[in-house]
Formats: structure tokens, C-alpha cells, sequence
């Protein structure tokens, strides 16, 4: 039976130990970090044990929470690996952990029945049965796809069967969000760690990087009788970000179980100022007020996604160029033969 909430809970990302803490400060309830090769990011963006402790030790003494996630996809070996893992990290004091796996899920309930499980975005769970097949396995919170609408939440907030999580800043991928296979078509590198853990570079689902190839200048062509023809001119596959703002006052009245903020390779103070954003938001609906049609909390929004989109765009180049297999010119990509 899932934990109930007195109120809706700011969930935001920590990328290192000084994310965490200035996302803390800046008003979040809860933040989610990812142990080293097991949480769809490069290693820069996870933490070690040691780190994830230290941010457990800081969240408890401000009265805050700290999720784990391991939101890969594990092979049979890793399982093992994985359940040890979680062990040390509930004598640390966790209060959560976020999968995607369904044979992870049902491990991890079945050794350790307290833990709250949170099913991530990847489980890309979209309707009342699904909520259901992943309450009977143990999960506490899904983490909704982002192509639901207020209706569809609804709907399967009435069941009750899960909690349910909404992301209010993430991406918009051409896929369902972490469903995407496309990185490691073009370049997917295995890199164990003394532990033997691989980290898989270029496929997130497994435990490494993304190179966000969708991000390139792609152009279709068909080739007959030996000449190539493009249609349309070149452009990238639509991973777009987003930052809900006019649909919060609504989510905070179905009183939500998690608004979440995605985005642990951003800079520390730019994840702060989201942080903050959001939460003054949510504190001005929780006092019965409507901000969003002020125009200076539409200046604020704009602003920040300015900042957040000349990130993303700088660190996207350094992906592609370090990919190396595909061009990051507006010159077009074949993908395809006929």
C-alpha cells in the first residue's frame, strides 16, 4: 500500500553533492541522485556511495528525502550486483529508489518489502492497467509519460492503485521518454569498472550516456536507379524541452502525489533557480493564488529557459562531436536506402 502524502512533493535532480544541496536549499522536498553506472548518465552526472551518503546525512538533517535511481535496464548478473547495492544504500537510509525494469521491481519488493518504489518515466506506464500491473509488483509512485493529459491523470489518480509523479521539466523525446535505442546504433562503447559493472557508453537504457544523435541535421533520401533523392530539408528529430507552468495550478489541486524536475547535467545554479521557480509556484497555489498569467513570472519562466536551452545546446555539440559519427554541420545525414 503506498504512502500517502499530506502535500504534493518537489522532487529535484542532484547531479553531484553540491546539486543536491542547493536544490535542497532552494526549496525542494526530495531529490534523486544515480550511483555510478546504474542511472542512464554519464559518470560525471552520478555519485559514488560515499557522495549518495553524504547527501542522505544533509537531506535528513533539513528534513528532506533522498531517492536513489537505478532506472537501467540490468542483466542477469547485474541483478545480483544491483540488490547488494540497494541493501548498503538502505543501511545509509535511503528513502526510495526509482526502476524501470520489471524484473528489477519485482526483485527488489521481494527482498526488501518497506523500500518505496518509484516506476520511472521509462516504464512509459499510460493506462489504469498498467498502474495496476505495477501496484501489484510492489510500486508505491509512477512517474507518468509525459503525452498524458489532465483528463487521462485523472483518471488514474481515481483508481488510486499507484501515487502518481509529473514531470514538470524534461524533454519531449521523438519516442516515449527513456524508451530510445537510437544512441547506440552509432557508437556504443563497453567500459567495465573494477567492480565489473559495465557502463555502456552510448546506451543509456543499459547505464552510460546518450549521445543524442536525434540532435543532429537528419534528412531522408531515396535512392533509384543509382541517384540519391532528399526530401524536406535537414533538421533534428523534435527532443524538445519543457517546462510546465499553466498546467501546475491544476496538478496542485488534484493534489499530485511529486512534481519532478529532470536535469542533472545542468549547472548548479541553474538547477537551483529552477528549483526555486517551482517551488514558489507551488507555494502560491497551495495559497489559492493563480500566478500564471502575472507577466513577471512569464518573464521569469522565458528567462530560464533561455539559460537551460543555451546549456543543453552546448552540451549536445560536445556529445555529437565526441560521437564522431555524425556530422553536427547543417549538411544533411542519410539514414536510409531504398
Amino acid at each position: 500500500m503506498r504512502r500517502k502524502r499530506e502535500k504534493t512533493e518537489l522532487l529535484a535532480p542532484g547531479g553531484s553533492y553540491e546539486m543536491a544541496r542547493a536544490a535542497y536549499d532552494a526549496g525542494a522536498d526530495s531529490v534523486y541522485v544515480g550511483p555510478v553506472g546504474w542511472s542512464r548518465r554519464r559518470s560525471f552526472y552520478e555519485l559514488s556511495d560515499e557522495d549518495i551518503k553524504r547527501v542522505i546525512d544533509y537531506a535528513h538533517e533539513h528534513g528532506k528525502l533522498l531517492r536513489v535511481a537505478m532506472n537501467t535496464l540490468p542483466s542477469t548478473w547485474e541483478i545480483s550486483k544491483g540488490l547488494q547495492k540497494i541493501e548498503n544504500f538502505i543501511k545509509m537510509g535511503i528513502d526510495g529508489i526509482v526502476l524501470t525494469d520489471p524484473g528489477f521491481i519485482n526483485r527488489v519488493h521481494t527482498n526488501f518489502p518497506g523500500l518505496e518504489i518509484h516506476a520511472s518515466v521509462g516504464c512509459s506506464a499510460m493506462n489504469r492497467e498498467e498502474f495496476k500491473f505495477y501496484a501489484d509488483m510492489g510500486i508505491d509512485v509512477v512517474t507518468v509519460p509525459t503525452e498524458l493529459n489532465i483528463k487521462e491523470l485523472k483518471q488514474l489518480q481515481d483508481d488510486d492503485a499507484c501515487g502518481v509523479e509529473i514531470l514538470v521539466h524534461a524533454n519531449r523525446d521523438f519516442t516515449y521518454l527513456g524508451r530510445c535505442t537510437m544512441s547506440s546504433y552509432f557508437k556504443h562503447v563497453w567500459k567495465k569498472a573494477s567492480d565489473g559493472k559495465n557502463h555502456f557508453h552510448g546506451s543509456p537504457n543499459r547505464g552510460g550516456l546518450c549521445w543524442r544523435v536525434c540532435k543532429s541535421q537528419w534528412c531522408l533520401t531515396e535512392k533509384t536507379n543509382g541517384r540519391a533523392s532528399e526530401f524536406g530539408s535537414p533538421e533534428d528529430l523534435g527532443n524538445v524541452a519543457f517546462f510546465l507552468f499553466e498546467e501546475v495550478p491544476d496538478y496542485m489541486k488534484m493534489k499530485v502525489d511529486c512534481l519532478k524536475i529532470q536535469g542533472r547535467e545542468y549547472t548548479v545554479p541553474l538547477v537551483s533557480d529552477i528549483v526555486k521557480f517551482y517551488r514558489e509556484l507551488m507555494d502560491a497555489c497551495m495559497e489559492g493564488q493563480d500566478p500564471t498569467s502575472d507577466p513577471e513570472w512569464i518573464k521569469r519562466r522565458e528567462a530560464m529557459i533561455t539559460r537551460r536551452d543555451n546549456e543543453r545546446d552546448t552540451k549536445t555539440k560536445e556529445l555529437l562531436n565526441e560521437c564522431g559519427e555524425i556530422k553536427t554541420t547543417t549538411e544533411p545525414v542519410t539514414v536510409g536506402e531504398n
